[in-house]
């Protein structure tokens, strides 16, 4: 009898296993051969499973692929997403199914593929340890000899990204396999070069490696007393290669070495991409989902610390994760622009200065919109930041005018939406200045202009060099500044707003309040990372819990101008230009009370 060994061929008993193992194999070489194998053949030259297993490839067969194989090698390695949503696959509880890509999961595959330092920070439950091991599957697959070091806070959590990868690779088309030559419980070795190992984090894991792909689970959780010395350690040896690469994925756990990575990162201020997986993007989690799952949990502080992605305690914030959620969705990194103007007076605002994206600065020095400025202004020595937070008088949105409670007048229907930010800890004082009087005076219309300004050491130094700078053209006016009682018993109001113990809080409360009826919008997001870490402090003040929060207190000094005559007196000026649509709803929504109840303009005679 002969053995079958694919290419319709039969060998001779006795023929030599070598001159088996030199055969070219091919796709239908390996279906024939996998089909005499069901028919009970048993053939005793070597065969190209590894180890008898018919799910991995031997390393270093003689492979022929089709041109359409070829084709499809190329594409799965241009290309992870489809990779991924062709061939990935997972086990469940079920068994083997396909991996259905959420959007998000999507976008952090192509992170991975094309970023060389991407930093993650993501809710728990949200795939990422299947996303992990798809990437670490495909990057094993489609290179040439690179090294994956694969570290968690525990083993187990290492050995569960491999073991989830090791399931990717074993159900891929036999010729995608990689050729396996090592296939331990924490080591996988392919034909290609390709290493996959994994450890435990210590102070001196891969040390000795060289390390191209380096993947960091959990890298919040590592131990505090290791997490310093591993990482430097380890980052000089990846950032000295062209090609080497960094994924750090975690759920928050304090402020620590990922914190510090992330946080730096969301800002710009390193090479990572930052990324932000919440709760809500999960397609299965809604409102209902998080009330059911507040309920489970027993209180809005349980829930943050498992689904929040918070670096603190939600109990000491003073915005609720619903209110940062939504705060979240709206953000977006603001834009700078070359002003022509700043290139007039020679200062440099690039990396100081942004816009929403969806503001048109062409227009306005000419518009007929109203903007206050909130200032906020610090020595310029690289310790506080001065800050200039430009925000619009704008109509709320129509379904916030219908659904606010008890309007006492047209002046409530109206917003201020942040479309600018200025924030600098380098810029010296005259400079600062130079830049605020440029902003307010040339870029916008300086009718159309109010200012806050708080009122403390600098602020009247501020003030002084405001009305001196670009002497002989100087057209600033002391009316663009706000004034306000510097103390409760004052009787008389003065230009800066006094930031103190006694009114800071009721400041901070109302700012919340403003922020839930969306009255106030934060859309950049420093600011809103700033909002994210801000709180109530240990002293019974508020702040910061770690980090800057000047940008957010011009948010939260901006709520004032509220009491004051000039904002009625732009809101006179908007009722006469906005839509007449929108005047309508905001006096039926004025009046509804009026009318539900009756005629309320009555004579007392009649009731008598």
């Amino acid at each position: 009898m002969s053995d079958y060994v694919g290419d319709n061929k039969w060998i001779p008993k006795g023929e030599s296993s070598k001159d088996a193992q030199k055969l070219v194999w091919s796709t239908k070489s390996i279906d024939d051969l996998l089909v005499a194998l069901d028919k009970g053949y048993r053939p005793q030259v070597s065969m190209p499973f590894y180890e008898g297993k018919q799910f991995l490839r031997r390393g270093n067969i003689v492979f022929e692929y089709t041109d359409e194989e070829i084709a499809e090698l190329a594409r799965c390695a241009n290309d992870i997403v489809y990779f991924a949503e062709k061939y990935a696959v997972v086990m469940t509880d079920e068994g083997i199914q396909q991996v259905t890509l959420r959007d998000y999961q999507k976008d952090l595959l192509r992170d991975f593929q094309h970023n060389r330092f991407n930093i993650v920070l993501a809710a728990r439950q949200m795939g990422k340890t299947v996303t992990a091991s798809i990437f670490n599957a495909w990057y094993l697959t489609f290179n040439y000899d690179k090294t994956t070091l694969l570290l968690a806070n525990k083993s187990e959590s290492t050995k569960e990204i491999i073991d989830k990868a090791k399931v990717v690779i074993e159900h891929l088309p036999f010729y995608m396999k990689p050729g396996i030559l090592k296939y331990d419980v924490m080591n996988v070795r392919a034909d290609n070069g390709c290493r996959l190992v994994g450890q435990s984090t210590t102070a001196k894991s891969g040390i000795g490696f060289t390390i191209h792909n380096l993947y960091l689970d959990e890298f919040a959780h590592v131990h505090p007393t290791i997490v310093d010395s591993f990482y430097e350690n380890v980052y000089p040896t990846l950032s000295a290669s062209k090609v080497s690469r960094i994924n750090i994925t975690s759920t928050p756990n304090g402020f620590n070495k990922f914190y510090e990575i992330y946080s730096d990162a969301e800002k710009q201020d390193n090479e990572y991409k930052a990324t932000r997986i919440d709760w809500w993007q999960h397609p299965d989690r809604d409102d209902a989902w998080y009330k059911r799952e507040l309920g489970n949990l027993g209180s809005e502080d349980a829930f943050n610390r498992q689904y929040g992605n918070e670096f603190t305690s939600s109990s000491s914030l003073l915005l609720s994760p619903q209110t940062m959620k939504i705060m979240r969705k709206n953000a977006s990194k603001f834009i700078w622009h070359d002003i022509e103007d700043f290139d007039n007076i020679h200062i440099d605002t690039k990396d100081c200065l942004g816009f929403h994206p969806d503001f048109d600065i062409e227009s306005a020095a000419n518009s007929d919109k109203y903007y206050l400025f909130s200032v906020d202004i610090a020595e310029g020595n690289g310790g506080d930041y001065s800050v200039i937070n430009v925000f619009e008088v704008e109509p709320m949105d129509d379904r916030d005018i219908e659904s606010f409670i008890s309007p006492q007048a047209m002046y409530d229907f109206f917003k201020l939406n942040q479309v600018a930010t200025f924030r600098s800890n380098e810029h010296p004082i005259e400079d600062f200045a130079k830049i605020l009087y440029t902003l307010a005076l040339d870029v916008f219309n300086s009718e159309n202009v109010k200012m806050i300004i708080e009122f403390n050491t600098y602020g009247s130094i501020l003030l002084q060099y405001l009305r001196t700078v670009f002497a002989g053209r100087n057209d600033f006016e002391d009316e663009m500044v706000l004034r306000f009682k510097h103390r409760h018993d004052a009787k008389t109001v003065k230009p800066g707003l006094r930031l103190k113990s006694d009114n800071k809080s009721v400041f901070c409360q109302n700012f919340k309040k403003l922020v839930e009826m969306n009255k106030i919008g934060v859309n950049d997001i420093v600011t809103v990372q700033e909002a994210s870490l801000f709180g109530s402090l240990k002293n019974g003040s508020y702040g910061a819990q770690m980090g800057n929060d000047d940008t957010i207190m011009t948010c939260i000094t901006a709520t004032e101008f509220f009491q004051t005559t000039d904002y009625a007196d732009y809101i006179e000026e908007l009722l006469d230009i906005i839509d007449p649509e929108k005047v309508k709803l905001m006096e039926q929504t004025l009046y509804k009370d009026l009318d539900g109840a009756g005629d309320l303009q009555f004579d007392i005679y009649d009731l008598l």
